[in-house]
């Protein structure tokens, strides 16, 4: 899938201020965040997963980051998004579930830091099922999961007076797993609109390659050889049969 010119339009204007930003890595045990300060928001993200044998509860609560450097600022309030306006939620990053295995991961997962405004039927439809890929995945061989935001468009920054964040214009996750049978790495990718009336995932799938033109290399930051960076599959990757998703 090749995107629009006016994506790349957004993504030039949003990394053109880079510059100016103050960007600090928050490594959180579990999953590790590249993290603006200027704009309070995460902007990358990383883990990697293993077979899931976790039941750690996910909280009911969201909490302000606790561990943000000096004079690094994190979202003022930890209120529900729909608070402020209707039809978004309060979205993940690191998915909760995936970090299930241990209390703690789990808890800094609901730090407002891994949090940024969704689109509800946005968060509640195509973004579970990028998630539950490497959810299932997991089990067969470790992923290892990368993702990350966009941000642009200024008509849509509803929540700048009550938390101090921007509306993302783009999600993008890529997983990279081994096939168990012949060991032989593989990749998929999406980036999807943080929209309302999304279609299928397939929709939305794009190559690391094509991820490191639109957003940099050094954003996209994957280490991995060009014949996966160029592997673009003809469709997103069934979930096995018996999948846990709890």
């Amino acid at each position: 899938m090749r995107l629009a010119t006016f994506f790349l339009a957004l993504v030039f204007s949003t990394f053109a201020g880079a510059a100016h930003a103050q960007v600090v890595t928050l490594n959180k045990g579990g999953f590790v965040l590249t993290y603006d300060c200027s704009i309070h928001s995460a902007t990358r993200y990383e883990y990697t997963l293993v077979a899931d044998t976790g039941s750690a509860a996910r909280p009911s609560s969201f909490y302000k980051d606790p561990d943000l450097p000096a004079g690094c600022l994190g979202q003022t309030s930890t209120a529900s998004y729909a608070s402020v306006r209707s039809g978004y939620d309060r979205g993940h990053l690191v998915t909760s579930n995936h970090m299930d295995y241990d209390a703690t991961y789990i808890r800094r997962a609901n730090y407002m830091t891994n949090i940024v405004p969704q689109v509800s039927s946005f968060n509640q439809g195509i973004w579970v099922k990028a998630e539950n890929v490497a959810e299932c995945y997991r089990d067969i061989a470790p992923v290892d999961v990368y993702g990350g935001v966009v941000y642009g468009d200024a008509s849509n920054d509803h929540f700048l007076a009550s938390h101090g964040i921007p509306t993302p214009e783009f999600f993008w996750k890529t997983i990279i797993t081994k096939d168990p049978n012949t060991g032989t790495a593989k990749a998929i990718s999406w980036i999807i609109p943080n929209e309302t009336g999304l279609g299928s995932l397939d929709s939305y799938l794009v190559t690391i390659a094509d991820l490191e033109e639109l957003l940099g290399a050094s954003y996209v930051a994957i280490n991995a050889p060009a014949s996966l960076k160029n592997m673009l599959p003809s469709a997103s990757w069934p979930l096995p049969s018996g999948c846990d998703l709890s």
